[in-house]
């Protein structure tokens, strides 16, 4: 049983495996794509694509280091200053604010939704 646990923490901070995360407890639901530090290195800054509220977020084609990490849908920036989501392969949530986008940085953050999770 605890190498099965151990598998399953490993597969979901990968975001392979969803059925070893947590139930979705929020009216939004997002799946995490990738997770950086944080503005002045506080926290973490959570890229997730919107999976039922799609006016959320927008079309986004990810890029790190210069090389395509993907295109997805519905693409926000959920401000996470307590890495209070560092693990999760998906986040749910119900309350937030909204926050302007940015411009720069190293997945091409320019015009991205920023929020940030009450």
């Amino acid at each position: 049983m605890k190498k099965l646990l151990t598998f399953c923490l490993f597969l979901s901070t990968s975001f392979l495996l969803d059925g070893c995360a947590e139930s979705c407890n929020g009216n939004i639901e997002t799946t995490v794509l990738y997770a950086k530090p944080g503005p002045k290195g506080v926290g973490r800054s959570i890229y997730v694509d919107v999976v039922n509220k799609p006016d959320l977020g927008i079309k986004k084609t990810l890029l790190y280091e210069g090389k395509e990490f993907g295109t997805f849908p519905h693409v926000i920036i959920i401000h996470d200053p307590a890495s209070k989501f560092a693990s999760n392969s998906k986040i749910c949530f119900t309350e937030y604010q909204k926050g302007a986008a940015e411009a720069g940085g190293d997945l091409s953050e320019d015009g991205i939704p920023q929020i940030r999770l009450y």
